[in-house]
């Protein structure tokens, strides 16, 4: 049973608060999960990718190029960081205002003395470092260039620390949600419940900031690569482009679908807890609006995982194989191209004489996978405004003690431990072994599809082993 329309207003705070936060929530996953992906996916791309380039000053112009997209993603994010936080504090300042009925710049002291204040003033300063820390990192990233043209040391290892620094730095930014979250509101020990809530973010924003890795810097980095080793340039067909670039891909993909594979495990456990501690019972899933709008979250994440699946198991197998084979003729080319499409019966839009690229397919469907990840972190703005069950469980029973006579006081007192038990969470109950198997069936697929894909590096990389030589 949905929630009425009454009910549905006083478990939402305010609708502007969730459109406001959502820029927040997108520019912190960016912040923390591009700077994470590109710490661990850089060296590899440097490595496996760029090891057979003759020209130093190809890969240098590489490394030029993706640390400028870098930078200005950085810069983009943080303004947008600060611009949100702001836009919070001023919304809550306006919001008392209007119920202490006191002018605006009489309300602001008075809110920047809460936890509101403390919240926003450690997102403007860790916002801050970062800006600054991201305009090092780019001048550090010029000089590196030049530095290496004319054989000088390279300031590689200092704009690494710079890159720790800023991941640091968005961390901490990020703890900031945990600090107002619902779970800081815990009966159940709270302290487990924030910590919980900042590895799920943490998770989601190294999971959904990945993805926008992967759209925005290194398809990028791919392309420039291929075209600085003498791919797709007229001297080479369209079949040099498609190997390469498959070959590129193939190797970068199993990386990455390990890190995913990590984060959507972490993602689903402290999910779990968090429904476990806020929902109360399986039916607040359908009768509050805190669980409405979890499940079409949950449904909007379900397209995600499908595309991630068809990335790692579908598009990953044709990369290997055309990049193993290196369509050494036209005919063999044309073979494997038309063995692609047969696979896929999606593919038959493919123009005549055409043939199937899997990185211009990849290039599409990790785009449309990023643009659901920003649906799901808008959606997650809304849950975050809304009183969860829990909260307004408490509240009722915090009102009929308010209410209640004397007499009724001193007979709860008198059995002050069943209380506390209905207010916080039931330890044993059908909702708790229930999140508990489920639980169980997450860390069990999480280690085996980890598993899996570290086979598939391994096997990658051996098939690929000619190619490289």
């Amino acid at each position: 049973m949905m929630m009425s329309h009454s009910d549905s207003e006083q478990a939402i705070t305010s609708y502007s608060d969730a459109l406001v936060k959502a820029p927040l929530l997108v520019a912190q996953c960016a912040i923390v999960g591009i700077v994470f992906n590109h710490i661990m996916l850089s060296r590899v791309f440097q490595k496996r990718i760029l090891i057979d380039s003759d020209k130093y000053s190809d890969i240098m112009q590489t490394d030029f190029g993706i640390a400028k997209r870098l930078f200005l993603i950085l810069i983009l994010s943080v303004t947008a960081l600060i611009a949100s936080a702001t836009g919070l504090l001023i919304l809550q300042v306006y919001n008392l205002s209007s119920e202490l009925g006191l002018g605006f710049s009489d309300t602001l002291p008075i809110v920047i003395d809460t936890s509101v204040g403390t919240v926003w003033l450690l997102r403007v300063v860790t916002s801050i470092l970062i800006f600054v820390l991201a305009i090092v990192y780019y001048v550090l990233s010029r000089r590196n260039v030049f530095a290496k043209k004319i054989g000088r040391n390279s300031t590689s290892k200092i704009s690494n620390t710079i890159l720790f620094a800023i991941l640091i730095s968005g961390s901490i930014n990020i703890i900031s949600n945990s600090m107002v979250s619902h779970n800081a509101a815990a009966e159940f020990l709270p302290w487990l419940a924030i910590s919980i809530d900042w590895f799920h973010v943490m998770a989601v924003s190294i999971w959904l900031g990945g993805l926008f890795y992967m759209s925005l810097i290194l398809l990028y980095a791919i392309r420039i690569s291929s075209k600085s080793l003498d791919y797709g340039t007229e001297s080479s067909t369209k079949e040099e482009l498609v190997v390469r670039n498959s070959f590129s891909l193939a190797i970068m993909l199993p990386y990455f679908s390990m890190i995913a594979i990590i984060c959507v495990g972490v993602i689903g456990i402290s999910g779990l807890y968090m429904a476990w501690l806020q929902l109360q019972s399986i039916g607040s899933l359908f009768d509050s609006v805190y669980g409405n709008i979890l499940i079409l979250k949950l449904c909007v994440i379900a397209p995600m995982i499908a595309l991630g699946a068809y990335h790692q198991i579908k598009l990953h197998f044709v990369m290997v194989q055309i990049a193993q084979r290196g369509c050494k003729s036209q005919e063999q080319f044309e073979i494997l191209s038309n063995t692609s499409q047969r696979r896929d019966s999606r593919d038959s839009h493919i123009g005549r004489g055409d043939h199937y690229d899997p990185f211009r397919r990849f290039s599409k469907t990790i785009k449309i996978e990023s643009l659901i990840g920003i649906a799901v972190l808008v959606i997650s703005a809304f849950l975050t405004i809304t009183s969860p069950p829990s909260m307004v469980q408490s509240d009722s029973q915090m009102q009929m003690q308010m209410q209640g006579s004397e007499s009724v006081n001193n007979n709860l007192d008198s059995n002050s431990g069943g209380d506390e038990n209905e207010i916080r969470p039931k330890i044993i109950d059908g909702f708790t072994i229930a999140a508990l198997i489920l639980a169980a069936i997450v860390l069990i697929l999480s280690l085996y599809y980890y598993r899996k894909s570290k086979q598939e590096l391994k096997v990658t990389v051996d098939l690929l082993k000619k190619k490289e030589k």
